[in-house]
């Protein structure tokens, strides 16, 4: 049986509140650690992290820039207003939920961005204006929500 420490209070020896560790995994479930969220409300750790983000510029039909990124191995512009982020580590299905912005100063005053398709491993992303044209955009941003595999 592992040894147990129990307290109510955890001070380091100058006074802060402050746990440092490399691994942080939960009692009953390795994956779920629930905090207090605001007020009285406590939310799941893990559920509430964006598990990939991309920021890009797709600025002609056949270069992007990756600018900065997190979980993100590559990413390819496919066409004029499409483009592809690879993920460095899969999702766990195909369910999860795309998240982003394009640049607003292309001179569009609506501009979308959404899910083509879905993959465990990438997501296929298009850049709208309009209600249905293509078109390259620069400072576009990305994350996805969901489950890692």
């Amino acid at each position: 049986m592992p040894s147990q420490i129990k307290v109510d209070e955890i001070k380091n020896v100058a006074g802060q509140y402050k746990i440092k560790t490399n691994v942080f995994e939960g009692q009953t479930t390795a994956g779920s650690i629930t905090v207090q969220g605001e007020g009285s409300n406590t939310t799941n750790l893990q559920q509430g992290l964006i598990k990939v983000w991309a920021r890009m510029d797709c600025n002609t039909s056949s270069s992007v820039t990756l600018n900065d990124s997190f979980n993100v191995s590559t990413v390819s512009d496919t066409a004029v207003g499409r483009s592809i982020i690879n993920f460095s580590n899969n999702m766990s299905n195909t369910t999860y939920a795309l998240l982003g912005a394009g640049d607003a100063t292309i001179g569009v005053e609506y501009n979308y961005v959404c899910c083509e398709s879905s993959s465990t491993d990438h997501v296929d992303v298009a850049h709208m204006y309009g209600h249905s044209s293509l078109i390259d955009t620069t400072d576009n941003g990305h994350g996805i929500v969901g489950d890692l595999a």
